[in-house]
Order: structure tokens, then sequence, then C-alpha cells
């Protein structure tokens, strides 16, 4: 298709097609149903080496530049402030955002596939690499927020355990609804 095109209009058609590409996985993950977007299935589950996202904080110094990415999974966007004083529904439904802003950066690393078939060997190799390398940061930083939210979710669950086991075993506290 664009291997018989000059470099300047593959290269333009190229980034018209990344564009678009970008706009229908958006669409994609946003309507997709929420069984294929769990925190706890493969690719967005966390894995042992990511160690509660020190991984991101030692290996890429995700701390220093984090904030600079325009990252938003709702019009508010998902901040510490919101994520301590969030219920663990709450939780839940940020990490479902977390987890559809993933699929839509790994279905936008897909395109590399598409580049490369459709380009030049030297261009779509081009092209399927720059796609990579900018889909990255945004990838780690899902991944690291994630974490946050792990962890606040199950802190929260711990102290919710806790509440129902000492309501449980206190016989001084009397439900009023009962009567």
């Amino acid at each position: 298709m664009l291997k018989s095109s000059s470099l300047g209009m593959a290269i333009i058609i190229n980034i018209i097609i990344i564009c678009l590409w970008s706009f229908l996985s958006y669409l994609l993950s946003k309507n997709v149903g929420q069984k294929h977007v769990s925190y706890r299935k493969f690719p967005y589950r966390a894995y042992n080496f990511e160690r509660r996202g020190r991984f991101y904080s030692e290996n890429f110094d995700i701390d220093a530049w984090y904030g600079l990415l325009p990252i938003k999974y709702n019009r508010e966007g998902i901040n510490s402030q919101k994520i301590e004083k969030a219920d663990i529904p709450t939780l839940k439904t940020y990490l479902t955002y977390t987890c559809r802003s993933e699929m839509c950066i790994l279905i936008n690393c897909l395109y590399c596939i598409f580049a490369f078939i459709v380009n030049l060997p030297s261009l779509g190799f081009i092209i399927g690499v720059l796609t990579i390398i900018f889909n990255l940061p945004f990838l780690a930083a899902n991944r690291y927020v994630r974490f946050f939210l792990l962890n606040e979710f199950v802190k929260k669950r711990k102290e919710r355990q806790i509440q129902d086991y000492i309501d449980e075993n206190n016989p001084d506290k009397y439900d009023l609804d009962k009567f």
C-alpha cells in the first residue's frame, strides 16, 4: 500500500493512520465489557518483578517525570487525595479506568505490526519502534498508578475486615435497627 509512495507521503499517511488508530483504540477500550478489563487478569495483573511499584521508581525514576504526563482517567483525574478518600467501590472503578487506559495503549502499540506490513521494511521498523517508544511512558504511568490504587484497596479491605470482626465480637454494641 505505502511501499510505492514517496517517503514524505508515506510519513504523512502513517501519521493520519496513527491518529485514526488511536481514536479507534480509545473507543474500543472505552466500550469494551467489564469482564475484559479486570486488574486480576492478563495483561493487567501485577507481576512479581514490579514489586508494588518500586520497579518503576527505581528503574525509570518515574517520580521525577510522572506529573508531566497528560494523564486523566476521568474528567477530574486520579490523585493521591482522591485515592485516600475513596471507598472500595470507587477504588474498583479507578482500577477499571487504569485497565481501560492500559488497553488503549497496548492497542496503540499494535500499530507497529500494521506499520511493518504496509510500509517498506526500514520505514515500518522505524515507525513501529517510535510508536512503542512514545507509548511506553504512558504504559509505565498506568502501571505505577495501579499500584497506588491496589495498595489503598488492600488497606481499606483490611480496615473493613477488622471493623467487621470488632462489630461481631463486641457484645456491648447494640444495633438499633434490630429493635
